[in-house]
């Protein structure tokens, strides 16, 4: 029997809605919202590579090769939320910054120094482990 999707790819320690998913190359990819529905979207081939650990219902065959990963996986401020190239950016110290929303820049920007220092100890990255 096959592995079952448990967590939301874009909100990785929220548990998924069976009404929220998406199609991507025929399959089903489940979320915790609509909001996460709506992102996903806007990035699919992105995503599916970033989190493909917690998407056993994509084989390695499905993720775009031409697809290259940042750097940064998660937003500076909500730390369970993936990023991607077409995140909110916000620029700092002459550095980009990725974020779920302008409302996580707008706490970054109030204290920068903190969320930079707690990114660096994210252990949320673990759960990704890329699919080689």
């Amino acid at each position: 029997m096959a592995q079952e999707q448990k967590l939301c790819p874009l909100m990785i320690e929220d548990e998924v809605d069976p009404e929220e998913f998406v199609e991507y190359k025929g399959k089903k990819i489940y979320m915790c919202c609509g909001s996460c529905v709506k992102k996903f979207k806007k990035d699919p081939d992105y995503y599916v590579k970033l989190t493909s650990n917690l998407l056993p219902q994509i084989e390695k065959s499905l993720l775009n090769k031409k697809v290259k990963l940042i750097e940064q996986k998660f937003c500076m401020v909500y730390e369970d939320r993936v990023v991607s190239p077409k995140s909110y950016v916000h620029e700092h110290n002459g550095k980009k910054y990725y974020f779920w929303s302008s409302t996580a820049i707008r706490r970054f920007k109030a204290k920068p120094d903190f969320y930079i220092e707690r990114a660096k100890k994210n252990s949320n990255v673990k759960k990704l482990a890329l699919k080689k």
